[in-house]
């Protein structure tokens, strides 16, 4: 998910500059970066399934002296490179140890992941956030996760969240098996099921929807969190809406990326499906 377009309407999160503590390749395809910094003593971890912008290229500094003319006949100064943004959960917070987890998929093309793929100890990086999270309503009966790889720090987030009592299911769709990796802590009615849906990403979310499609949901008032590729999440949307008449209030989705897109919008909630 991405969205380095301004907005007027938003309020700036405070910013953090941070470096590059630990790398933990956690499979073949994830990747888990500790960042650390003094200036994340002021971080403001706010619940589950939160987001933060981090900023691949250094932005544009409008505070920084102006260079000295060129000499005539000389080629232009370039102008300064803006930052290209992208959007992650931040999976863990140690306040007293100004540590913060970040997860990145490793796809093979955008700045996020090749950035992620060289990533090395001492590296800095800029980040802003948190934005808004999940909340977790502990009265009800039941909750339903369901996403695909860029969704298991979410995912993963308000499964911790969750009381220990909380009847849960976990769905989520991978490459392969090789990208299963256990959840700690996890609550003992939690049944976390992985799907392998191939290399082919043009089956994204087809292994997912068909699972909710044949599940039959737990009797009383249950919760659905459902976080995937963004046409996938439409298709699930519709079905729980219009074909299962689920709570619309007790739904939420999201659209992390859509086949095809390179700088999908980070606010893609699919609220134009049902």
């Amino acid at each position: 998910m991405s969205d380095s377009t301004p907005q007027a309407s938003r309020p700036r999160k405070p910013r953090y500059q941070v470096r590059v503590k630990h790398v933990r390749r956690l499979t073949p395809r994830m990747v888990r970066v500790t960042f650390a910094g003094e200036e994340l003593a002021g971080f403001g971890w706010n619940g589950p399934a939160a987001h933060i912008k981090l900023f691949f290229e250094a932005p544009r500094d409008s505070a920084a002296p102006s260079a000295p003319p060129a000499a005539p006949g000389a080629p232009p100064e370039p102008e300064p490179m803006r930052a290209t943004t992208r959007t992650y959960t931040p999976r863990r917070f140690d306040a007293s140890a100004r540590e913060l987890d970040v997860e990145f998929v490793l796809h093979g093309e955008g700045p996020a992941s090749a950035w992620a793929e060289q990533a090395a100890e001492g590296q800095s990086l800029l980040i802003a956030g948190p934005g808004r999270s999940y909340p977790v309503d502990v009265a009800a009966d039941w909750y339903v996760l369901a996403g695909d790889d860029t969704a298991i720090p979410a995912i993963a987030t308000i499964l911790e969240s969750l009381p220990t009592s909380m009847q849960a299911l976990v769905l989520l769709e991978v490459a392969d098996a090789a990208e299963v990796h256990p959840f700690q802590p996890i609550g003992p009615k939690v049944d976390v099921r992985w799907m392998p849906r191939g290399p082919d990403p043009r089956n994204a979310g087809r292994e997912l929807e068909a699972a909710l499609r044949g599940l039959e949901l737990p009797p009383g008032s249950g919760r659905v969190y459902v976080a995937c590729e963004a046409d996938a999440m439409r298709r699930i949307r519709r079905h729980l809406l219009n074909e299962r008449q689920f709570p619309r209030g007790h739904l939420v989705t999201r659209g992390y990326w859509r086949y095809g897109e390179t700088d999908h919008p980070d606010r893609d909630y699919g609220e134009d499906a049902g």
